[in-house]
């Protein structure tokens, strides 16, 4: 009988043991940052900052944070529906234009209009890329919320250098412009550039994306323009190197691109089609599934239920997600804006919002929802 009790002791300690180091604390408190027009934006320009706060995962409450003035001498002021909005910190916003709203004071901390190129402990850094200005950069002090031009001529914060494609002539070429001497051709041919007759306001154009500060990666469209070859160039050697293709391309109705996810997965858009770029390995390859960062993924297909939303290589979810460039994703969380739609004809509806710590979705039925801006940490 004693002995039972020894082992019934034994068995019941265990399990308080088990108990203790297989407790995992509660879910971060989390706030998904959403800009909204106002009801009466057509007279007022004004725009809503809002939090939509999730504790366990879940949905709990709503706050306001900021009302901007989104237009201002008839000309973009502070806005949030412009653009990719990057949350900094857990705590500021950037948006897509280069307004800085401090969420935790509620107030606008920048009101210019630069570009956006890197945060730190407390400060940003922005780049003015101006015909009248000139280039420079500026630098936001967090603390004191100054704003001052970097004087020191050595100063880099982007990748790459000053390169530039020459598009005035039949075939592009690209040079190089360094900061002493004449310019430096780099690649005497760099194709015809793609076909823009559908592309409003169309224009003769070569993007270029910046592996590291010495290399970059550029298309080359063929004479007909149906066909695209992505090449790597080094400034250093000037030797470049094919890494992908792709072939049948129909007129595109927007520009080509590149631009990198949450993760710094490089992506090229061309002609409706997305292709993910690995640099290293010298890959191209044609996604069914756009990455956004952090394992979420949205199908590119769009069928009569809308798209896939994917978390870890499983399915939870399916909606007419407006643009999956522009879902806004943390570690376990996602948020998108999302349509609803009738036959040929579609209209924003609101932003659906999912966690894996609450394992369900959430919508928000809203037609004057701006921006989904992104998720921080309360």
């Amino acid at each position: 009988m004693k002995q039972l009790r020894y082992i019934a002791l034994w068995a019941f300690a265990g399990s308080l043991l088990l108990s203790f180091f297989s407790f995992s604390p509660d879910p971060k408190r989390m706030a998904l940052l959403v800009a909204e027009h106002d009801v009466a934006a057509a007279q007022n320009s004004q725009q809503h900052l809002w939090r939509y706060n999730f504790e366990g995962g879940l949905y709990s409450t709503k706050e306001k944070v900021v009302t901007v003035q989104g237009q201002k001498e008839k000309t973009s002021y502070v806005r949030m529906d412009l653009g990719t909005n990057t949350v900094h910190g857990n705590r500021w916003v950037i948006t897509g234009i280069g307004n800085v709203i401090d969420v935790q004071q509620k107030k606008v901390l920048l009101d210019q209009k630069d570009q956006f190129v890197r945060g730190g402990h407390d400060s940003l850094v922005f780049f003015t890329n101006d015909i009248f200005k000139g280039k420079y950069y500026s630098v936001l002090d967090l603390k004191s919320g100054t704003y001052a031009q970097v004087k020191n001529p050595a100063f880099k914060a982007k990748r790459g250098q000053d390169v530039e494609p020459d598009c005035s002539l039949k075939n592009y070429k690209i040079h190089l412009y360094p900061t002493t001497g004449p310019k430096i051709e780099l690649v005497r041919d760099a194709g015809y550039g793609e076909d823009n007759t559908q592309i409003a306001g169309g224009k003769a154009r070569l993007p270029l994306c910046w592996i590291d500060n010495t290399t970059f990666i550029y298309p080359n469209f063929s004479a007909a323009k149906t066909y695209v070859a992505l090449y790597k160039v080094s400034t250093v050697t000037k030797q470049q190197e094919k890494i992908g293709e792709a072939d049948q391309l129909q007129a595109p109705r927007s520009a080509c691109r590149f631009y990198e996810t949450a993760e710094g997965e490089i992506i090229f858009v061309c002609s409706g089609n997305y292709y993910l770029i690995d640099p290293k390995k010298n890959k191209t390859e044609t996604l069914k599934f756009l990455p956004v960062g952090y394992g979420f993924e949205i199908g590119l297909n769009e069928t009569a239920k809308g798209r896939v939303i994917r978390y870890k290589g499983q399915d939870i979810g399916t909606y007419f997600c407006s643009d999956p460039e522009k879902a806004s994703v943390a570690d376990g969380c996602i948020a998108f804006t999302y349509d609803l739609v009738f036959g040929e004809e579609r209209y924003l509806h609101g932003v659906a919002a999912w966690t894996s710590a609450g394992g369900k979705w959430k919508t928000f039925d809203n037609s004057d929802v701006a921006a989904v801006v992104g998720w921080m940490e309360y």
